[in-house]
C-alpha cells in the first residue's frame, strides 16, 4: 500500500482559503497577443476584477515585484525568453515572490511534455486549443490543487515566508521536514543553506548545498545559489565558476544571467560581467539588462567600439536614456568621430537642457576641437546650475589660462 500523503496543513497549522478571491489578480502570461486577450477578456467577464496580461515569463517575474495578493496565473509553455515552466522554477525558489496556483497552457501534447509539467509542479494543464468554456474550469482546478492542506508547495512557501520574515528556526524545521521526506529533492537542501546564510554562516550554507548537489547534481539552484554565496565571501574566481555552471545548466534563462551579473556589477567585476554575458550572446539571447549590463561593462573596462555597439541596443529600446546618450557621445569622441558625438550631446541638452553631464562632455569635445569660448560658456552654464560642480570650475580656469590674450 502507497503511504498516504503527508497532512502538511494539520503539522503546520496551513490555513487554506475556502473560495478564489476575485479581488485578487489573475496573471495571464502568453506570448501570441490574441490569445492572451481572449483569456484575460473571458476572465474578466467571470468577474475576476484584476487580470494582468505580460507576453513572457521574464516580463512577469518584473511585474510580479509590483503585484500583491496573486490568485492564479495562467502561463504558456514555450514563450520567447522565458517559458512557464522556467518561470514557475524561478517562483517556487524565489523567496521574495510567491508562488500563486499555476495553470500551465500547451500544444502538440504527449506523454513526456505532461510528465515534464506535472515533474515540474505545475497544478493544471490547459490544452490548445481550448474554448472559452474550458478556461475558469481549468484555473479553479489549479487553485483547488495548490491549496489542499497536504500539498508539499504549500509547506514551501510557508518556509519562504519565515526566511523573509528572518524566522530561520521555523525555516530550518520545515525544510528540514521536506528533506527528510523525501531523499531525492534538493530543493530543500537549498532552502536550508538560505537560512544559514540568513544567519550569517555561510560556511554551514555551503555544507547544505554540497549535501543538496549530491541529491541533484542538476538543480540549476544549487550552482546559483553557491555562486551568490562565493559572490558575498569576496571569491569571485569560484563565484564565476558556480555561476557559469548555472547558465549551462540553464543556458536559455536570463535570470541566470542577470542575478549573476547583479551581484558582480556591484562588485566592479567588469571582466567577469562580459564574461557571462557574451555567453547570452552566443545563445542569441536579447533582453533589457543583457545590453545595459554589457554597455555599462565595456565602457567601464573602456572598450569604446564594443560600448558603443551594445549601448546603441540599449538605446533601440530605451531611446531617450541620458545616460546611455552620454556613453554613446563618449565612446564616439574616443573613437574621434568628434561630430557624430556632438550630434549625440545637442540630442541630451534638447532632451534635458539642464543635463550637467552633457554639457562637460560637450564642454571637453569643444576642448578637444580648439573651440575654448564655447566650452567655457558650456561650463559656465553648468556651474550656473550646479555651484559645487567642482570639475567644471577646475575646467573653466584651465581653459581661460588656454585662450589667447586680449590686445
Amino acid at each position: 500500500m502507497a503511504d498516504e500523503p503527508v497532512d502538511y496543513g494539520k503539522i503546520f497549522n496551513i490555513k487554506t482559503p475556502e473560495n478564489m478571491n476575485k479581488e485578487e489578480t489573475v496573471l495571464v502570461i502568453e506570448d501570441q497577443q490574441d490569445l492572451r486577450l481572449i483569456i484575460a477578456h473571458q476572465l474578466q467577464k467571470l468577474q475576476f476584477n484584476k487580470v494582468k496580461q505580460a507576453s513572457n515569463g521574464y516580463e512577469a517575474l518584473e511585474m510580479m515585484k509590483e503585484l500583491k495578493g496573486i490568485s492564479a496565473i495562467v502561463c504558456d509553455m514555450e514563450m520567447p525568453i522565458m517559458g512557464g515552466l522556467e518561470l514557475l522554477g524561478e517562483l517556487r525558489e524565489r523567496t521574495d515572490l510567491d508562488r500563486p496556483p499555476f495553470c500551465l497552457s500547451m500544444d502538440q501534447v504527449s506523454k513526456e511534455r505532461l510528465m515534464l509539467a506535472v515533474e515540474n509542479g505545475v497544478d493544471e494543464i490547459l490544452v490548445k486549443p481550448f474554448t472559452l468554456g474550458d478556461i475558469y474550469p481549468k484555473v479553479h482546478m489549479s487553485w483547488k490543487k495548490f491549496h489542499n492542506p497536504k500539498n508539499p508547495e504549500k509547506v514551501y512557501e510557508l518556509a519562504k515566508i519565515a526566511l523573509r520574515d528572518k524566522k530561520f528556526d521555523i525555516a530550518d524545521k520545515v525544510y528540514g521536514m521536506l528533506a527528510s521526506s523525501s531523499d531525492k529533492s534538493a530543493r530543500p537542501h537549498v532552502g536550508l543553506a538560505r537560512s544559514s546564510l540568513g544567519r550569517g554562516d555561510p560556511t554551514k550554507a555551503l555544507e547544505h548545498l554540497a549535501a543538496a548537489e549530491l541529491r541533484n547534481k542538476s538543480y540549476v539552484h544549487v550552482f546559483a545559489a553557491r555562486g551568490e554565496i562565493y559572490a558575498q565571501m569576496k571569491k569571485f574566481d569560484e563565484a564565476l565558476k558556480c555561476f557559469e555552471q548555472a547558465i549551462t545548466l540553464s543556458p536559455l534563462n536570463p535570470v541566470r544571467y542577470r542575478s549573476a551579473c547583479d551581484i558582480l556589477f556591484v562588485k566592479e567585476r567588469y571582466k567577469e560581467v562580459i564574461t557571462l554575458l557574451e555567453m547570452a550572446v552566443k545563445q542569441g539571447l536579447e533582453f533589457k539588462e543583457l545590453f545595459h549590463y554589457l554597455s555599462q561593462a565595456y565602457f567601464a573596462v573602456k572598450e569604446y567600439p564594443k560600448a558603443q555597439r551594445y549601448v546603441k541596443s540599449a538605446l533601440a529600446l530605451d531611446p531617450e536614456n541620458v545616460t546611455y546618450l552620454n556613453q554613446m557621445g563618449i565612446c564616439l569622441k574616443q573613437q574621434g568621430m568628434l561630430d557624430d558625438a556632438g550630434k549625440v550631446y545637442n540630442q541630451i541638452i534638447k532632451l534635458d537642457q539642464d543635463n550637467l553631464a552633457a554639457l562637460y562632455n560637450k564642454a571637453m569635445l569643444c576642448d578637444a576641437k580648439g573651440e575654448f569660448a564655447d566650452a567655457i560658456k558650456l561650463l559656465e552654464r553648468a556651474v550656473k546650475k550646479d555651484a559645487t560642480f567642482e570639475p567644471a570650475k577646475a575646467k573653466i580656469a584651465e581653459l581661460k589660462a588656454k585662450m589667447p590674450k586680449a590686445g
